[in-house]
């Protein structure tokens, strides 16, 4: 027996070892570790990640969400006082809170926050939601001079009365469905010189506001990621791009307005990011010749185009695009256009069609060059698909079809999603041997089904007929186009 202990113990991980493994898991996940062994109880009674998450504590038998809110802050009370009692250190700390009422909570989620800052956290990731109105975020927060990274979610900020910032050392800010006024937004960027990651959202109800007017963001020469959602974007922010942000290497504008024709030029950068929810023609030029992934999402077709430069590098293009309306000629011209300029890449094209009945184009599509689409995806109704089908033919040529089906109210019954779902894919399989038996469609010389073989990890084909079936794994089901040309 005791050489069993002897060798227990020589096998057991170091604390901190275990406690990095114990930051990669949610709070109730790393609660769970504790059942291992002695050790990893140990650990995580004085693990220096706190992740406080107040669903964790909800139970089915409550009546109100108050005796959760108990249960959690009592909780939250018993794990600091044993911190405080040790005098130990914490590297970071995660809060949520979900619907609390803020009369009894805002005092302890401030308390929260200053003893995180006195236990010496360096990140803080807080999501604080309240029935009443938005948390204020303790001013205290923006004068630390340890925080690394900051993410805040649904809150008011404010910085003091003396207006000082001093988050000198801060890499990572994330101020999401958050509400400040005037420039206090900027005064808190600007005070950062070391930000690396930097995304910007908008509060939404009950606030109507973010900042007052446009945003200009200053030069930062250590920015790598810029996310913006729903943001005013002066015209002259992608001016000058590279000069502002040399080192910038991902950028997402989503939801954003102020705006129409764009130009960015930039040698740093690899990943863009586009999400536009309105009907508005986009125009955008690039000149990103390190471009390595693009990504667009919106309800209309963008107008792009890319310098050559920008083929230096193998890079990949998704586009989804949504549409309520049935798709006419010209919006089939258009998309050929989009996926001329993006024929340098490997496209992943992605529609949902919500139109419940679709338009004749036949003999009002020209002749067209027509790219390749390695990954299509269709997402729509069963009655527009075969005329869809046909129309995108012939203005590109897809290797792989995916297929989904808009369910609408049902889209969270697992069993109506998997009928559906295999039953779109019947219909896109009989729309090609359709397209294929037509004159025109000559040019489409086999369509295959292939099904994911778990046992060898790979695709395999079967050659079909009219008669043929698609099979009953539907997640792991597709079709392969092989065409003449």
């Amino acid at each position: 027996m005791e050489k069993g202990k002897r060798l227990e113990a020589e096998l057991q991980l170091p604390e901190a070892i275990i406690q990095h493994i114990q930051s990669f898991l949610t709070g109730k996940e790393a609660a769970q570790t504790t059942l291992l062994s002695k050790p990893w109880y140990a650990a995580w009674l004085t693990r220096p990640d706190l992740d406080f998450d107040q669903k964790a504590f909800a139970r089915k038998s409550d009546l109100d969400t108050q005796r959760c809110a108990n249960r959690f802050w009592e909780f939250v009370k018993k794990t600091v006082g044993r911190y405080e009692k040790f005098n130990l250190q914490i590297d970071s700390l995660r809060l949520r809170i979900h619907g609390s009422s803020k009369k009894y909570s805002c005092s302890k989620v401030n308390e929260l926050i200053m003893k995180a800052l006195k236990m010496g956290a360096t990140c803080l990731d807080l999501s604080l939601f309240f029935h009443d109105r938005a948390f204020t975020l303790p001013h205290e927060v923006f004068g630390s001079e340890n925080l690394i990274r900051l993410s805040v979610s649904n809150c008011k900020i404010g910085i003091g009365a003396d207006g000082k910032v001093s988050c000198s050392r801060l890499k990572s800010l994330t101020l999401d469905n958050v509400r400040a006024e005037g420039d206090i937004i900027w005064d808190i960027i600007s005070s950062c010189p070391l930000i690396e990651n930097l995304s910007l959202s908008p509060s939404s109800y009950p606030f109507t506001g973010f900042v007052d007017g446009p945003i200009i963001l200053h030069e930062f020469c250590k920015l790598k990621r810029l996310s913006l959602n729903r943001v005013d974007v002066h015209p002259s922010y992608f001016g000058d791009f590279s000069s502002k942000f040399p080192c910038l290497k991902d950028l997402g504008i989503h939801r954003c307005y102020g705006f129409k024709v764009i130009q960015i030029s930039s040698h740093s950068l690899e990943c863009i990011n586009f999400t536009q929810d309105r009907m508005l023609l986009l125009r955008v030029k690039f000149d990103v010749p390190n471009l390595r992934r693009f990504t667009f999402s919106g309800l209309s077709i963008p107008s792009l185009s890319f310098a050559t430069s920008t083929t230096t590098t193998t890079w990949v293009s998704h586009i989804s695009i949504k549409r309520q309306s049935p798709p006419g000629a010209r919006w089939f011209i258009d998309l050929n256009k989009l996926l001329k300029e993006l024929s340098p890449s490997t496209i992943s094209l992605s529609f949902l069609i919500l139109a419940q009945k679709s338009l004749d184009n036949k003999g009002k599509i020209p002749s067209l060059t027509k790219p390749i689409v390695k990954n299509l995806t269709i997402n729509g109704l069963y009655s527009v698909c075969p005329v869809l089908f046909y129309d995108l033919f012939q203005c590109c040529r897809p290797i792989y079809i995916n297929s989904k089906s808009y369910i609408g109210e049902k889209k969270n019954n697992d069993y109506m999603e998997f009928v559906n779902k295999r039953m779109m894919l019947q219909v896109s399989l009989n729309s090609c041997i359709a397209y294929q038996r037509l004159s025109g469609g000559s040019d489409l010389k086999e369509v295959s089904v292939l099904f994911y073989d778990k046992s060898v990890s790979a695709w395999r084909p079967q050659l079909l007929d009219t008669s043929t079936s698609v099979g009953a794994d539907e997640h792991r089901t597709r079709l392969r186009l092989r065409w003449k040309h």
